[in-house]
C-alpha cells in the first residue's frame, strides 16, 4: 500500500522522470535520504517502475491503429502467443464482449499495416474477424505505456548522408 508521500513522490517523477533525488526531497518537503528510500521501496515492490518512453512518432512510426479481433475461442491461446511476440503489436488486451482481443499496432505506414494485417490473417487462420480503427491524433495522455521495444530496436540507425555530400 502507498501513502500520501509515496503518491506524491509517483506524481513528481511521471512529471519529471529524471529528477534528482536531492530536487525531489525539496519539491515534497523532505530529505533526500527520505527520497531515495521511498523510491527503492516502490521500485522493489513493482508498484513502480522508471523507463525511457520514446516519441515514437519522432522516430518513424506515425500509424497508430486499434485492431479488435474475434477469435476461435478453442485457438484463443494460440493467437494471443502468436500475436503477442509480434513487434508491431505493442500492446495487447485480452477483453469481454464481441472481440477477444484488443491490439494497438504501430507501424511506418499504411502500407507496413496493410502487410501486418495480409500476415496476421494469413498466420493465424483462426481469426474469425477483425474491425479496425485508425488513430487520427492522441487527445489525451499516452496508451498506458505501450512496448515499443521491439520498434526501436528495429528502427535503420545506419549513417544518412547528409544533403549534397560526396562520397570519397
Amino acid at each position: 500500500m502507498i501513502d500520501e508521500l509515496d503518491q506524491k513522490l509517483i506524481l513528481a517523477l511521471q512529471e519529471d522522470g529524471r529528477l534528482s533525488f536531492s530536487a525531489l526531497g525539496k519539491l515534497l518537503g523532505v530529505s533526500e535520504g527520505t527520497i531515495r528510500q521511498r523510491y527503492k521501496k516502490i521500485t522493489k515492490s513493482g508498484l513502480f517502475k522508471t523507463v525511457g518512453v520514446p516519441n515514437i512518432e519522432k522516430v518513424g512510426y506515425g500509424f497508430v491503429s486499434i485492431v479488435a479481433i474475434q477469435v476461435m475461442m478453442a485457438k484463443l491461446e494460440e493467437v494471443r502467443e502468436k500475436l503477442s511476440h509480434d513487434p508491431a503489436v505493442c500492446q495487447l488486451f485480452w477483453t469481454t464482449g464481441r472481440y477477444d482481443l484488443i491490439a494497438v499496432v504501430v507501424t511506418k505506414s499504411a502500407d507496413e499495416f496493410a502487410n501486418f494485417m495480409l500476415g496476421a490473417h494469413s498466420m493465424t487462420p483462426h481469426i474469425v474477424r477483425t474491425e479496425t480503427f485508425v488513430s487520427l491524433g492522441t487527445v489525451k495522455g499516452l496508451v498506458s505505456l505501450p512496448d515499443t521495444i521491439e520498434l526501436i530496436r528495429r528502427l535503420d540507425i545506419s549513417p544518412r548522408k547528409k544533403k549534397g555530400s560526396h562520397p570519397k
